[in-house]
């Protein structure tokens, strides 16, 4: 019975690693994450990872009422955290658009549960000064996320037996590969940066 979601997760979690360590050798992002951006290199990233937000709807599970479990936050999250709110509410539109366009019940709360979660790690970033969280500061910051993607659900969806279903269903596992999808992502940009910063110290 676990099967599906194993393969979910270990899928998802291959293929952030893939993305995260690609992007992160290019230079519109090096610049980004190194606080040397220029506007265009903004508009890569925000162009890339709302394409990441995108696909990680689609590399989702289809669950009932046609609510889908997925890591679609973790784009707009990563977004916020190394770029700043404009850059995470953007990615955020983007995939909350795309999610909002695909229909279902919980459609309109997880289409403003993917903006908010570009939106808030932006302000986390704001408050921060720019400073890239500790890797288990950004697992628990996805996690409530997710968490909060959740209450959204149970808040919106109507009726309320549909909605303690798809939270049910879909809110345990995406805390689950979110937060590990965060962390991942957060574990190669901290090491990126590190490298950089060695590289241009010789």
């Amino acid at each position: 019975m676990l099967g599906p979601y194993l393969t979910l997760f270990a899928s998802a979690e291959i293929f952030i690693f893939v993305f995260i360590e690609i992007v992160t050798k290019l230079e519109p992002i090096e610049r980004v994450i190194t606080k040397t951006a220029q506007f265009r290199d903004y508009i890569i990233l925000v162009v890339l990872f709302g394409l990441f937000s995108i696909f990680g709807t689609y590399v989702g599970m289809q669950t009932e009422y046609d609510s889908i479990m997925n890591i679609r936050d973790i784009g707009p999250i990563v977004a916020g955290l190394i770029a700043g709110p404009y850059a995470g509410l953007a990615v955020g539109l983007i995939g909350g658009i795309q999610r909002l366009s695909l229909g279902g019940a919980s459609a309109v709360a997880c289409s403003l549960g993917t903006i908010l979660a570009g939106l808030l790690a932006g302000a986390l970033y704001h408050f921060s000064k720019g400073k890239l969280p500790g890797i288990v500061l950004a697992m628990i910051f996805g996690a409530l996320m997710e968490l909060m993607h959740g209450i959204l659900i149970l808040v919106l969806v109507n009726p309320f037996s549909v909605a303690s279903t798809i939270f049910m269903e879909n809110i345990p596992q995406m805390i689950i590969a979110n937060s590990l999808g965060v962390g991942i992502c957060i574990i190669v940009i901290h090491s990126r940066i590190e490298m950089l910063r060695i590289i241009h110290s010789k």
